[in-house]
Order: structure tokens, then C-alpha cells, then sequence
């Protein structure tokens, strides 16, 4: 319910009263009728009236059986009428209130509060559903129909649906619309981390390097969960001679990541463009001893270390 309740404000015949004797009287009247949700009459919901520039009713009423209600002695001018019933969801509508005669308001429902997070929920599992059987064309317009439906979003929710958006895009490989999703996204939500990886992998994928660099490399790495988006960085370094860099790179990402064996290998890489073949070694027979079977450096690391064998 929302904080200030124009409820609270008309609970009290004496608020009224003071509140009508700071408001002119005048010669008009407005009616309507209040509905509920099916549309049939709705008795006994609250109606009031606030003179536009005023903080308090002028005056309230309640329905009839029949659910209408009528408000006389209004002054000319713009009229705020405030629907209520417990239970029911608030409505409100600005009415221009002639100098003489009656003001005829549109019906007006009052409904049940409806739980957007539920709805919300629903439609996301129903768009991961989409996903995962390879609709992604479908689950975007669900991702996209609630942005639009639910501004009032918070900023860093909104930027996840963005993000979504641009999965559905990358499924695709439409990677330019999927990098405009992924810059909204971590705009939207600047400390997000994992949306700031998949925006740099993307980057990456579209040759856009030197931007992905500068934002992964911006990235806390202690709330890093997976070295994986760092090994191209890595790789370049390597392949550009930035050995100390690629140095420095991994070793901040061994601090983070200590039992990730592959780590091991990409030093070594590092430390084998800088003819450091000691080093590079002692760091490719550690990966060869700890990695599994499947490692996709493994044909590579042990084949360095065979053409290493005979350098001192």
C-alpha cells in the first residue's frame, strides 16, 4: 500500500471538516459509479475529493448498492476523486470541475492487487524454457515485453533483462545487437561482474579487443568466479612478446584462483616468451602432472616440454 494513503488522511471527520474550511465552496457536483473487476456494481468504496494544491480531501463519500456516489458543493477547478476499498488495488482520476453544473466521472474499476513479481517470475521461466529449447527469437520478446511493461524496474533487474536480450541475440549470432544489450546492461548494472565478463568475452568475439581488455582488466578480481574470460588477454600478451604482463595477469588470477591447474600452463607459455625456459618448464611439468586427461593445453603443454628438453 503506498505511504501516504489519501485513507489515513480521511479517517478523521474533523480532518475533513478543517480541510473543507481552507477550501471555497462552490455550486458544482461530480458523480460516477465504481465497479469491481468483473464489472458489476461495487458497494461501500471510499471516494474522495482533493482540490488540485491541496494536501487534504475537500470532501469524501461512500458507494451505494448500486455502487455510484455523488460530491456537492465543489469549487471550480482541477479535482483529484481517490478510489478505495480494502483489499482492492487504488484508483484515482483528474476531473475539471466547471463553475456550475455536475461532472459526470468515468466508471472506475477497483481490482484485486495483481503480483508482478509472480507475473514476472512466470514469464521469465517461461522465456528460459524458450531458451533452452532453442527459441531464442521467442524469448527475447518475452525479455523484451516485460522491460517495456515494467518501467519502474529497478535499474540493476533491468540491466539482467538486458542482459538476457543479449544471450538471445548471441544465440543467434547477431553480436552487434547482443554488444548494444550487453552496454545497456552493465550500464544499468555497473556492479555486476558476470555481466561485465560476458560483455568483454563479447568484445572479444567481435575483434573489438582493446575495449574488451580495458573492461575485464577494470574488473574486481576477487569477485571473479571463472579465469576462463582472461586466457585470450593472456594469449595476446603472449603472442604480442607482453610477456611481464601476461605475467602479472596470471599471477593475480592464480592468487584467485590457486587449484585452477590450467593457470599453470598459460604461465608457463608467459614464461617461455620471455626465455625464462626454466621457469617455463618447471610450470608446464606441474600442469601436465595435475590436469586432466581432457585439458584442451595438454598435446600442446607436453609438446613444449619435449622441444624443451635439450635447452639448459
Amino acid at each position: 500500500m503506498r505511504a501516504r494513503r489519501i485513507a489515513i488522511a480521511i479517517a478523521c471527520v474533523l480532518t475533513i471538516a478543517a480541510a473543507a474550511a481552507a477550501q471555497n465552496r462552490g455550486k458544482s457536483k461530480a458523480q460516477g459509479k465504481v465497479l469491481d473487476e468483473q464489472g458489476q456494481p461495487l458497494q461501500d468504496a471510499m471516494v474522495a475529493a482533493v482540490m488540485e494544491g491541496m494536501e487534504k480531501p475537500f470532501q469524501q463519500t461512500k458507494t451505494n448498492n448500486k455502487g455510484e456516489w455523488k460530491i456537492e458543493n465543489l469549487a471550480a477547478g482541477k479535482w483529484k476523486f481517490h478510489f478505495f476499498k480494502e483489499g482492492l488495488d487504488e484508483s484515482a482520476v483528474d476531473v475539471q470541475i466547471a463553475e456550475n453544473g455536475t461532472a459526470t466521472v468515468p466508471d472506475v474499476k477497483l481490482a484485486k492487487p495483481v503480483d508482478h513479481n509472480a507475473l514476472v517470475n512466470t514469464e521469465l521461466q517461461r522465456a528460459a524454457g524458450l531458451m533452452q529449447s532453442k527459441q531464442p527469437a521467442e524469448a527475447r520478446k518475452i525479455y523484451e515485453s516485460i522491460i517495456a511493461k515494467y518501467p519502474q524496474l529497478p535499474a540493476d533487474f533491468k540491466g539482467q533483462l538486458h542482459g538476457a536480450v543479449a544471450q538471445t541475440y548471441g544465440a543467434e549470432n547477431q553480436h552487434a545487437q547482443a554488444l548494444e544489450h550487453m552496454k545497456q546492461a552493465t550500464e544499468l548494472d555497473p556492479n555486476n561482474v558476470d555481466m561485465k565478463l560476458v560483455y568483454g568475452e563479447l568484445l572479444l568475439a567481435a575483434g573489438q579487443r582493446a575495449e574488451a581488455e580495458k573492461l575485464l582488466l577494470s574488473v574486481d578480481m576477487t569477485k571473479v568466479k571463472d579465469p576462463f574470460p582472461f586466457m585470450n588477454i593472456v594469449i595476446s600478451m603472449i603472442n604480442e612478446q607482453k610477456s611481464e604482463e601476461a605475467l602479472a595477469l596470471v599471477a593475480k588470477l592464480m592468487t584467485q584462483f590457486p587449484n585452477d591447474p590450467s593457470l599453470y600452463y598459460y604461465r608457463g607459455r608467459a614464461h617461455l616468451s620471455a626465455k625464462k625456459f626454466a621457469e617455463a618448464r618447471a610450470d608446464l611439468e606441474k600442469f601436465v602432472a595435475s590436469a586432466p586427461p581432457d585439458a584442451r593445453e595438454l598435446p600442446d603443454a607436453k609438446k613444449v616440454l619435449e622441444q624443451l628438453k635439450d635447452i639448459k
